[in-house]
């Protein structure tokens, strides 16, 4: 496996363009990542530390994920495409004195659909069934701090079977409870509490979600089905 920065990032933008048994080969064999056999990686520039990906789980064409030091997607997760994500590794000394984890993780059967910006210089989790849904949002995981003028990054979170939906915005430290919904359009800017419909600036409880949906209820065995 290739240590040095350099030579990695050449080979993951080389694997851009090659045929998909050779961009395999070079995924694995060169880069280290931890593939399933059923696992599929299209032509997108995957710039990592680490990358596992489990059972049927997809990276779509066009995604550029770069400067993450963990990246992990669980059986059946899907990253479609035109999706940027972006981070700064920690030892580049940015966010001094700020503990912080540069990761992607998405759980079992979690979803990204088509052109979101993902800032993961903080920790960006999707539980299991977790969806960044629509097009066109925006997770930002760090900002500046304007009483001390410094970066300060938090972690953020889209909890099991929730589903954010186009255009939202979740700032750091955003957290998206259990079987709950975020309407288009809105901005996430802290913990959400309870199974709701969240919607507006900042986003606010609407109406409780029904349980019994079957959107909070898949399977965890098979294909995913309808999203």
């Amino acid at each position: 496996m290739i240590r040095s920065r350099r030579l990695r990032t050449l080979v993951a933008l080389l694997a851009m363009v090659l045929p998909r048994p050779l961009r395999r080969l070079a995924h694995t064999r060169l880069l280290g990542y931890r593939l399933h056999p059923t696992a599929r990686i299209g032509h997108s520039l995957i710039d990592v530390d680490t990358l596992e990906m489990g059972e049927n789980a997809v990276i779509g064409h066009l995604v550029i994920i770069r400067g993450c030091e963990e990246v992990r997607l669980g059986d059946w997760s899907i990253i479609q495409m035109l999706v940027w994500v972006n981070s700064v590794r920690a030892e580049k000394g940015y966010f001094r004195d700020v503990e912080r984890r540069p990761a992607l993780i998405l759980g079992h059967k979690a979803l990204i659909t088509a052109m979101h910006f993902i800032d993961a210089c903080d920790l960006v989790e999707l539980e299991d069934f977790a969806s960044l849904a629509g097009f066109g949002s925006l997770v930002q995981t760090h900002a500046v701090d304007l009483a001390d003028l410094k970066q300060n990054c938090a972690p953020v979170r889209i909890s099991e079977s929730s589903l954010v939906a186009s255009r939202s915005t979740l700032l750091p430290g955003a957290i998206v409870p259990s079987c709950s919904i975020v309407a288009a359009g809105s901005v996430v800017n802290g913990k959400l509490v309870g199974h709701h419909l969240f919607g507006g600036v900042p986003a606010k409880p609407l109406r409780e979600t029904d349980l019994t949906w079957a959107c909070f209820n898949r399977p965890r065995d098979g294909a995913p089905g309808a999203w």
